[in-house]
């Protein structure tokens, strides 16, 4: 009888709203009005539909500023992916373990110095708790930062591909 040892983890993280996204849905909802009231005084008969039509595209402004990204860990590669507006998926970055070369959880507040030509936030956010980061080291000599927000189970994933190679605070878990 064969037996697999493959390692599957998948995590979706809601990246948290801002202040530029607020500002941008107020703005929104003031076009709206401004629109809804032109459509009022201008349009008189076909101002019930214009008031739809306005309505429907608010509703997908809003929807689609909810951006969340997934990571998907998979015997020892990592893919990430973005969605926006809980329908689009677009990969945005896939890598080996092999080319992580270190990992280690974020101190609040603080970013992480050093010299890489690509720094991502694929996190919650940067004041968020559970923020890690991870530095990847490419074939062609280019490196990277990037941060996350892993769970549990993505740690653990983690922690048996990387070994020493990942700075796991055991007393992060005792103070959960």
């Amino acid at each position: 009888m064969n037996t697999y040892n493959d390692t599957f983890v998948e995590h979706i993280v809601r990246r948290k709203r801002g202040g530029a996204e607020l500002l941008v849905k107020i703005g929104f909802v003031v076009l709206a009005l401004i629109l809804i009231a032109l459509a009022f005084w201008f349009l008189g008969s076909f101002f019930p539909f214009f008031f739809a039509v306005i309505l429907i595209l608010l509703f997908f402004a809003f929807k689609y500023t909810v951006k969340e990204f997934e990571y998907s860990f998979i015997n020892g590669d990592v893919d990430i992916d973005r969605i926006d507006g809980k329908r689009r998926r677009k990969n945005i970055l896939s890598v080996n373990c092999r080319e992580i070369t270190s990992m280690a959880p974020c101190e609040k507040g603080t970013e992480v110095s050093g010299n890489f030509a690509q720094t991502f936030d694929y996190s919650e956010g940067k004041g968020c708790p559970g923020r890690w980061y991870f530095t990847v080291e490419r074939a062609d000599g280019t490196s990277m930062l990037v941060y996350f927000s892993p769970s549990e189970r993505l740690l653990n994933a983690f922690k048996l591909y990387l070994g020493r190679r990942m700075d796991y605070v055991a007393t992060q878990t005792e103070e959960e």
